[in-house]
């Protein structure tokens, strides 16, 4: 439900919100609400039994199930909240204790729900429990009692009910805290009370009652209907706001009554058995005194404690699969068998007799004598037995299954078309004629039973569950992303490269708004996904038929991959609409780099584009030669002053805008070139960058077969396009726009070519991209933090971070004026020596360089290196780098050692950099980690922007007396790992060992 949903319920539809509301108590009160009229959300986490409750509920009325994941984006656009019932008491029954991080998040919820409803003025319910309350009230009275953990249910509890104390005094909030006492009823599987739960699981399969102490400790019971009624009534009652109150019988029961009472109702078990519990810390005497009961602000009980013990018996034996004659009146008459004492109070007492009750020995049976049966009648008994058992449940899994298998291609089909209305309705019927193959396969148990096929039966179930949350996913992503679908399909640019003149003025505000408000529906499609994902990679292939094991891998993979292609949009739509433009303007600068004259970021910056995006739609878009910039500013007699590694390696004074990508880290290339674009008149802050190199035009080149292009009398090709570029280079002059132009235009049919595109065609564009991004001919780094986060996590940010320094980093500036690095071979080979406490690196460079001429493009590689190494390294040993003469110094958190390293045509180069670093220097950011027995190496390559795949050997010797673990794909020989690869992208090894 977004905000806009929200808004346009009616205002006498009252919004109700359920807080851990997947509980049984949760589906009571909800189902109670849905019947008054509100509409109900629930959050909590997203488990089988939250499924079984919200399913249910579904049926009968409008609810809406979040998961914690999504509440905070949920919340934030939600337009309005009547009531808030905070079910803490649910919460605190799952655990006795917490993880501090699981302390620290539910606190968080708590005080984000109470913020987000006094927002509204919602009336606000906090359910939490009256036995953990006693429990705290006797630690606190009785110094012999251990106080509680840090961490307890007990301390959340405490925690949570004196920050809504703060809260109702700093805000006057319309709220209340509600102690509730164990809910006992027919729904209820497993009472959170343990001592009740003992009770209550003895009198259904043992002979004797166990009762560890005297039986003395008091219980406060309560109905889960008379709960639900309670929870409403105070709630709604103005004369409970700030109230603590007691939700339970006014009648104290203690273990010893309620087992009186078990026994009362014909239970499996005939006596009780007192026994002495060492350990235990007696309470001499139950000091608590409980808030005021919920009678005093007119509730009433309404079932009496025999009838809830019988719903609640009941419902123990159905769990244990016992049949049990639930008694009457009548018969609640049960007297004692037997009480046996094992205490030291009861050895007070003497010996009780053995107290016998009635039993009527009557056995009621009738013998009846069938006779002999005719054949035929046997025969057609077992004919209907076969097809009902066998033959019926075969073919409707064979009819479900094709009917799945028909609705999963419609879903494709509707949704590659945008027809989200059919694909909800295929979704439907796939969750339908699933459901029936389940119920199928059920009725087939007896067979996987009778072949012993009951492992295979079990990896079914498995599956099943996975498709459940698959299923489940699908209903919120169609919903989440349908926004985004409709923004790709409709979207027409307003600007295009050759022209500063709109041509519409559509916006696509109403999309990306929809983007903003659906997201917690895609996060949650997004994590139900992922739990089905995880479900089925876990199912064992091997147990089903040899026929089936392809099809069921191939299956395993596609769900993999497509959780994985859900996450990251997950990941893109919650800022995508920032970047679009969704509350201000946008602005991007684009650096069109030539990979074959290789710089910093990837190459030589030929061209540059300035691109303003709002609502959705572009409204700002400036191409020109970087060259035209650089004489502009010239003109205008703008002067800048270089970084201090660059000066020094040039020998320049003055900065010009085609150096700016001089650094290797992008975003330090995006903040140096605001000044730059500041000083061309084109606005004083840019809110990211994007580089593309050539490679990646090639790449969708070769995928379209070529494109057309205004103004050129051949089809541009990826074979073609490097000689175009080459020729208008040689032909440029200061201030032409051939180049520029000619760039614009192979944009605008570039672009138009993506836009126009169906979503089949789709998926080969973004492999494409994917591959580009990988491949660093394709990057981009943004001032948004989400979207800086999502591209540093894949590696396609351009940012040089403290998760390289494991591994020296290479970067190559080609200053010769030419295509050199098109000529260019190069390989690498890293020798790494591991200790404990230190590293040694030895970092080989070879590079061959074959071209044949001085003849632009090709000649001299005349190159300036880098190498990256951490700020605290030791230097070693440098050799290779021209007249032995190199700089050293530290530049962004790294330690750089830079000298020219020039290759002659037909000719061969060799540097070789050795250093080592210590835990000492480094700390924390030391590569190799132990803990207890074992070492950990995380070892990170880094690929420079542009460079061509590149040949890598890597060699890594360890101590003689460690074992190795996990190689990672490395070959082990001896105490020694090796692997030769291409370097084609970021790559990353995790090692680790066995230690002395």
């Amino acid at each position: 439900m977004s905000k806009k949903e929200s808004l346009k319920i009616k205002n006498q539809t009252p919004i109700s919100i359920i807080m851990h509301g997947g509980d049984y108590l949760g589906y009571l009160l909800a189902q109670t609400l849905l019947e008054q009229g509100s509409q109900v959300v629930i959050i909590d986490k997203y488990t089988s039994t939250t499924k079984k409750y919200t399913n249910q509920l579904k049926k009968g009325g409008n609810v809406t199930f979040i998961n914690f994941k999504g509440a905070k984006t949920f919340l934030k656009n939600l337009g309005r909240i009547d009531y808030l019932y905070y079910n803490l008491n649910n919460r605190l029954q799952q655990n006795e204790t917490f993880e501090s991080k699981d302390f620290l998040i539910e606190t968080d919820n708590l005080n984000l729900s109470l913020k987000h409803a006094q927002k509204f003025k919602a009336k606000i319910s906090i359910l939490t429990s009256l036995r953990l309350n006693r429990e705290l009230a006797n630690k606190v009275n009785n110094e012999k009692l251990a106080q509680p953990s840090p961490y307890s249910n007990i301390e959340l509890q405490k925690y949570c009910e004196n920050l809504t104390a703060e809260f109702r005094d700093q805000t006057k909030a319309n709220l209340r805290i509600i102690r509730l006492g164990t809910i006992l009823g027919k729904g209820i599987e497993q009472i959170s009370d343990p001592k009740l739960h003992m009770l209550l699981s003895d009198s259904i399969s043992k002979n004797q009652i166990k009762i560890i102490g005297e039986g003395l400790d008091i219980h406060n019971i309560i109905d889960a209907s008379d709960a639900v009624y309670g929870i409403l009534k105070l709630t709604f009652s103005d004369k409970t706001r700030g109230e603590v109150i007691s939700l339970t019988n006014k009648t104290d029961y203690t273990t010893l009554s309620i087992a009186y009472k078990l026994l009362e109702l014909n239970v499996s078990a005939q006596a009780i058995k007192f026994v002495t519990n060492e350990d235990a810390l007696l309470i001499l005497q139950d000091l608590y005194v409980p808030a005021p009961n919920a009678s005093k602000y007119g509730w009433k009980q309404q079932a009496i404690l025999e009838a809830t013990l019988i719903d609640q018996i009941q419902k123990y034996y159905e769990l244990n699969d016992q049949k049990w004659n639930i008694p009457t009146k009548k018969n609640i008459t049960k007297p004692l068998s037997s009480i046996e004492i094992d205490t030291k109070g009861g050895k007070i007492i003497n010996k009780i007799k053995e107290i016998f009750k009635k039993r009527n020995t009557k056995k009621l049976f009738s013998e009846i004598n069938y006779g002999k049966f005719s054949l035929n009648i046997l025969t057609v008994t077992l004919t209907l037995l076969l097809i009902y058992f066998l033959l019926s449940p075969i073919v409707g899994i064979a009819i479900g299954g094709s009917v799945i298998y028909s609705n999963i291609n419609n879903l494709k089909t509707d949704v590659l078309n945008y027809d989200f209305d059919k694909a909800t309705k295929s979704l439907n019927t796939i969750e339908n004629h699933l459901g029936k193959v389940k119920k199928n396969t059920t009725r087939l148990n007896w067979v996987f039973s009778l072949l012993n096929k009951n492992t295979l039966l079990s990896e079914i179930d498995k599956l099943f569950l996975g498709f459940d949350y698959a299923i489940d996913s699908g209903d919120n992503l169609i919903s989440g992303l349908e926004p985004l679908a409709y923004y790709i399909r409709d979207f027409e640019p307003a600007i295009n490269f050759d022209s500063g003149t709109p041509s519409t003025t559509r916006e696509y505000r109403d999309y990306l708004d929809s983007m903003e408000e659906n997201q917690y529906l895609t996060s949650e499609g997004a994590y139900k996904l992922n739990l089905a994902n995880e479900i089925i990679s876990s199912v064992v292939v091997e147990y089903f038929p040899r026929f089936l094991q392809n099809e069921m891998l191939n299956f395993k993979t596609t769900i993999n991959e497509t959780s994985e292609s859900v996450e990251s949009l997950n990941s893109i739509v919650s800022f995508l609409p920032d970047i679009l433009g969704n509350t201000e303007r946008k602005r991007f600068l684009v650096l069109l780099q030539n990979e074959g004259e290789i710089r910093g970021t990837g190459g030589w910056i030929s061209s540059y584009a300035i691109v303003g995006i709002e609502g959705g739609q572009i409204r700002e878009l400036f191409v020109d030669d970087i060259y035209n910039a650089d004489g502009t500013l010239r003109v205008q007699n703008k002067t800048f002053t270089p970084p201090q590694s660059l000066a020094n390696t040039l020998e320049i004074t003055n900065y010009s805008f085609s150096l700016v990508n001089w650094s290797p880290d992008l975003y330090t290339v995006l903040l140096e070139s605001e000044s730059f674009v500041s000083a061309l008149g084109k606005g004083n802050d840019l809110d990211g960058l994007f580089t593309i190199d050539i490679s990646f035009i090639q790449k969708l080149l070769t995928k379209w077969g070529g494109i057309e292009v205004p103004g050129e009398t051949v089809l541009i090709t990826s074979d073609n396009l490097h000689s175009k570029i080459f020729e208008i280079h040689e032909n440029f002059t200061p201030g032409s726009t051939q180049k520029a132009t000619f760039l614009a235009n192979l944009a605008n049919e570039t672009v138009t070519k993506i836009l126009s595109s169906n979503f089949n065609e789709y998926k080969d564009v973004v492999s494409i991209f994917e591959e580009s991004l990988n491949e660093k001919h394709l990057q981009a780094v943004f001032k948004n933090s989400e979207a800086t986060k999502f591209f540093d996590d894949n590696n396609w940010d351009g940012q040089l971070d403290s998760k390289y320094i494991s591994a020296p980093i290479s970067i190559d500036w080609n200053w010769g004026g030419n295509k050199a690095n098109l000529y260019i071979k190069k390989d690498h080979k890293l020798d790494i020596v591991l200790d404990d406490t230190e590293i040694t690196y030895t970092y080989e460079i070879n590079v061959i360089n074959e071209s044949t001429a001085n003849t632009y493009p090709e000649g001299e590689y005349r190159n300036y290196t880098r190498i990256y190494i951490p700020s605290r390294a030791k230097i070693l040993g440098i050799a290779g780098m021209e007249n032995n003469e190199y700089d050293i110094y530290n530049e962004g958190g790294f330690k750089v050692v830079g000298g020219w390293f020039n290759t002659d045509i037909k000719d061969s180069n060799k540097l070789v950099l050795r250093y080592k670093i210590s835990k000492t220097d480094l700390g924390t950011y030391f590569p190799l980690s132990t803990q207890n027995n074992n070492a950990f190496f995380d070892l990170n390559i880094f690929k420079q922007a542009g460079s061509k795949k590149e040949s890598y050997v890597l060699n890594i010797t360890y101590p003689d007396d460690w074992n190795i673990l996990e190689s990672d794909e490395l070959t082990s020989i001896s105490n020694q790992l090796s692997r030769r690869f291409d370097l084609v992208s970021d790559t990353q090894f995790n090692i680790s060992w066995t230690t002395p």
